[in-house]
């Protein structure tokens, strides 16, 4: 099954959201450590690959076009 990109997107909103309320209620050593060693690199790789997904997206809507 694949999955639609927007629901992707709608995913890692709501993660990113959850996230924030997380850093609300939860603000320990072990907290920080997990924000470094964790949320930081896929807080910044992911926003990156959703955009490399959504141009890989077009080269295959374009390379459909040219197919037929």
């Amino acid at each position: 099954m694949q999955i639609p990109y927007y629901q992707l997107q709608q995913s890692w909103q709501h993660v990113r959201q959850t996230w924030q309320t997380t850093t609300m209620l939860w603000d320990d050593a072990v907290r920080w450590q997990f924000e470094g060693e964790f949320w930081q690199p896929l807080n910044s790789q992911v926003p990156v690959t959703l955009i490399r997904l959504e141009e890989l997206m077009r080269v295959i809507a374009q390379a459909r076009q040219h197919v037929r």
